[in-house]
Parts: structure tokens; sequence; C-alpha cells
């Protein structure tokens, strides 16, 4: 998953800035985590403790990777659990822009319209990329990257935040998976080193349990 995204940090300027093509509602929702499904406590029973899949970490690739876990047709009878250290998550802002952005490929384009997330990225911000030089900082050496006439994107700028907004909001309508916030990882003991389960201890001395951790 770690060349899922090609992440860079930039400056926006407002000449340079994609302007939405209408205002962007993010629901209220988004942002709660007072729901059943978004609740920062979990039982304690044995059997809730138990996951199929756990999921460490709920950054871009992270929640891309629970979103298209979770909407796969062959895993819908999974629980998959997603842990989050932040408190909750924070929904971008509509008029400010962020200068953490991502240049993200075809791969995880098609990838954000395959779990619906793509529409919600161009309702908010997104910028469009038909050629990139690279240049040599001891020479004068340079690439060239672009389609003929410049007939298809080759990349495209998001914010990181309008990026991880727009799966969050995919989140909401698949079933199988719980966001846990709050939740930091403290130690792991992984089947491969003999246990029957993969076990998770988070920070605050809970236990979890999973067939398929991925950290």
């Amino acid at each position: 998953m770690n060349r899922l995204f090609c992440t860079t940090l930039v400056k926006y300027s407002p000449r340079n800035a994609v302007l939405p093509s209408r205002a962007a509602q993010w629901p209220r929702t988004l942002a709660t985590t007072a729901s059943n499904r978004h609740a920062n406590t979990e039982s304690t029973t044995t059997d809730a403790q138990h996951y199929d899949i756990i999921i460490v970490g709920g950054g871009m690739v992270g929640t891309a990777l629970a979103c298209a876990l979770g909407k796969n047709s062959r895993l819908q009878n999974k629980n998959i659990l997603l842990l989050e250290a932040a408190a909750g998550f924070r929904q971008p802002s509509t008029e400010q822009y962020s200068n953490r952005v991502s240049a993200i490929s075809k791969g995880t384009y098609r990838l954000m319209r395959t779990i619906g997330a793509w529409e919600e990225i161009e309702r908010t911000r997104v910028k469009p990329v038909l050629k990139m030089q690279v240049w040599d900082a001891c020479s004068d050496a340079l690439i060239t990257f672009n389609y003929d006439d410049f007939a298809e994107n080759i990349s495209w700028i998001v914010e990181n935040d309008v990026l991880l907004a727009s799966i969050y909001r995919q989140l909401e309508g698949v079933p199988n998976v719980r966001v846990r916030y709050s939740s930091k990882l403290a130690s792991c003991e992984l089947i491969r080193d003999g246990a029957d389960r993969s076990t998770v201890r988070l920070a605050d001395g809970e236990t979890l349990k999973c067939d398929l951790l991925f950290m």
C-alpha cells in the first residue's frame, strides 16, 4: 500500500488554486463520533474484541484500504476495524486551501472512483496535471511526462484533507467497517510469531484480536 499515494508538500498560491465548481457541503454526521459505528468505546465481551480484519492508522492509505475492503462483495460478511489515534475526524475547510497535497496516479484515481470517493473530491477541489517536467539539480538534464496532444491527464493534485474526507464520507455507508478514534497502538503479536491469532494491545490496556492485521 505504500505505493498507493505519492505525497508531496507544496504551497498553494491564489492564482494556482483550483476553485470549486460549487460550495461543498459536508454533512455534520461526517465529523461526529457519537454514532454506534463510530464509537470510541468497545464492548468488553470476548466476541466483541475479535475482528476479522484490523487496520492500524486512519490516514489516507489506511482509510482507503478499509473502504475498499468493506465495499468488496466477497468481504461484506467480515468485521473490519479501523484504529485511529486522533480524537476525531476534522472535516476540511471549504474556504481555505491546504498546502499538504498528494499527486495521485491513475491507479489511485480508479480506486477513488471504485469506492465512490471521486465525486466528492471533484465537488470540492482537484487539479488535473497534463504535463510534468523533472530537472536534475546538478546539470541541465530533464525529463518530461505527458500524453501526445495532452489527450489524458497524467496525474491529479488533491489536498490531503479533501481526499481523506471524501473517503471517510464513503465509510458512513459501509456497515461492516467500524472506526475507533483515540486508539493508539502500544504493541502487537502476529500470527507468524506463533500465536493462533494476531493480537493488538492499545495504549489504554485494551486487547483486540484479529485474523488479519494491516499496519
